[in-house]
């Protein structure tokens, strides 16, 4: 489908979104005997909002390594680290995958993290709702739309989830997140990219809260990576960067960038 048929809306500059027989984005095939495969997880930003099929990062990561590095896009325009734990929980990924996991990927913006509570994301009804165990592991707790009655913060006007809290539990499902694809993928490797694209000083987070998320995700053994590793003159020139002043979504050349960074870093540790 065209973007402007997807989203309702005329656009100056449209763009084809192919989904293939496992309902997400296609991306190019690799060679048979490819050295690496890349799974990539995440919301609008992996999937490629504004960008044609053969722009987005999955899709350059086959092109520009020539066929050698297999690419899947298993990101989903709206979704969360919740779907990024629950397809996996439920096998829903691995029954997509082709080929033989090397790495994966999983690119976050701030919002995020109230995505995941259910906060910002009115139209997840029907998303996976994650509680924190006595553990301090997320545990299912049905979906985000059902009834939660005995909510105090709802009760007096409040968001569901306070900011401290909503921090705690993003960090645990990416932790168990990336531990299942240890499990079901020994050997493979992670990358967390966390895109503090322009406009998350409106997600209600500070500078520091997001440097305390960043510490805490390494206690809990996953290192992000900043945006500033992969676009280095992004703050500095974001222009170059977005589909335009009105969407901060990257365009085909920061696409090439992240494919570019991750590309180094499966040549890094090969």
């Amino acid at each position: 489908m065209a973007r402007s048929e997807v989203e309702g809306r005329s656009l100056p500059h449209d763009v084809i979104y192919t989904t293939g027989p496992d309902h997400f984005r296609a991306a190019p095939s690799a060679a048979a005997n490819a050295d690496s495969c890349v799974l990539v997880f995440g919301d609008s930003f992996s999937f490629g909002d504004g960008v044609a099929d053969d722009e987005t990062f999955a899709a350059q990561i086959v092109r520009l390594s020539h066929g050698r590095v297999a690419a899947q896009n298993f990101a989903v325009s709206g979704w969360g680290p919740q779907q990024f734990l629950a397809g996996l929980q439920s096998g829903r990924f691995q029954r997509a995958v082709r080929c033989e996991p090397t790495d994966a990927v999983f690119l976050m913006i701030p919002s995020l993290i109230w995505r995941l509570a259910g906060v910002t994301n009115p139209w997840d009804t029907n998303g996976p709702r994650y509680r924190l165990g006595a553990n301090g592991r997320p545990v299912r707790d049905g979906k985000l739309g059902d009834p939660d009655p005995y909510n105090w913060r709802r009760l007096i006007g409040l968001p569901p989830v306070g900011k401290r809290d909503a921090l705690r539990l993003t960090t645990a499902v990416i932790a168990e997140a990336m531990g299942e694809l240890k499990r079901l993928y020994p050997g493979i490797r992670t990358h967390l990219i966390l895109y503090r694209v322009a406009s998350w000083g409106d997600v209600d987070l500070t500078a520091d809260d997001l440097a305390s998320f960043e510490f805490d995700l390494n206690q809990a053994g996953v290192t992000p990576l900043p945006l500033e590793a992969v676009i280095p003159r992004y703050r500095f020139a974001m222009g170059d960067y977005i589909l335009n002043q009105a969407d901060y979504h990257p365009n085909a050349r920061a696409h090439r960038l992240i494919a570019d960074f991750i590309l180094r870093q499966i040549k890094a540790t090969d």
